[in-house]
């Protein structure tokens, strides 16, 4: 009786560790580090917060524009202690140009043949910002243990490279144009400014597509709020215009190449 119960036994074992075999994971020791190296393109979608002006009484109102758009490119690395836990530092040249308009009516002289006469004309002012820096971020960074997306928090600060603003007037009511350019747009002024140096408060979310061993695609979704100023003066034509309170918040979206070094 004892051999058939042994036959038994050990035919249970083999078929428990052919089953375990077939299923095999790979599992992180929670004793073993990870250095991931990547590189990425992105987009910023930029908000004004807060009001600049030019040297006029144009005051430029912050708010939405699906038109604040600027470009991104970086790099990061990301140091992983555990199979949860890591921190992560970017550096990137981000682009927050942005651009404002809106309308008010100016009693205006209009020439019409020999005569001329006042009349409210329409204008659309439009304030149009060149502003670019070189961020670095540090984030620390949390991803459950078996999936591939995680999130990830931390400040970012950004030295200021371009700091330019354009403000240009255009004539909204048909058939006037300006008289001395013929044409219905002109260019009021352009001023420049210090930036303060940038200091952002930036939460985000990212996944990790394999694509071979090591190799990964990674999309990210950021979003910084600003903490400072984005200058405290604009000089235009000689003239210092102080800036009260001009933030540019920002969502950011990119894709990147992400290797695990060792």
């Amino acid at each position: 009786m004892r051999l058939p119960f042994l036959r038994s036994c050990f035919t249970i074992a083999s078929l428990l560790i052919v089953s375990s075999v077939g299923m095999a994971q790979t599992v992180y020791s929670p004793d073993v580090s990870r250095v991931f190296v990547s590189g990425f393109l992105g987009l910023n979608h930029n908000t004004n917060m807060g009001d600049f002006r030019t040297d006029c009484d144009c005051l430029f109102e912050g708010g939405f524009n699906l038109g604040n758009i600027g470009a991104q490119i970086g790099a990061d690395i990301t140091y992983a202690w555990s199979p949860s836990w890591a921190v992560m530092a970017k550096v990137y040249y981000d682009n927050k140009h942005t651009k404002e308009t809106y309308e008010r009516d100016i009693d205006t002289p209009v020439s019409t043949g020999s005569l001329v006469d006042i009349f409210p004309v329409t204008y659309e002012e439009i304030g149009d910002v060149s502003l670019s820096y070189l961020t670095a971020g540090l984030f620390l960074r949390w991803q459950p243990r078996l999936a591939r997306w995680y999130v990830f928090a931390g400040p970012a600060v950004g030295l200021a490279l371009t700091t330019e603003v354009r403000h240009d007037q255009e004539i909204v009511d048909a058939e006037l144009s300006y008289r001395e350019l013929l044409d219905t747009r002109r260019e009021v002024s352009t001023g420049d400014f210090e930036g303060t140096l940038r200091l952002e408060g930036m939460v985000g979310f990212g996944y990790d597509y394999i694509v071979r061993p090591r190799w990964y695609i990674n999309p990210e979704i950021r979003v910084g709020y600003p903490l400072t100023k984005v200058t405290e003066t604009i000089t235009d034509r000689g003239r210092d215009i102080a800036i009260d309170d001009w933030k540019v918040m920002s969502v950011q979206f990119s894709i990147g190449l992400k290797y695990e070094a060792f």
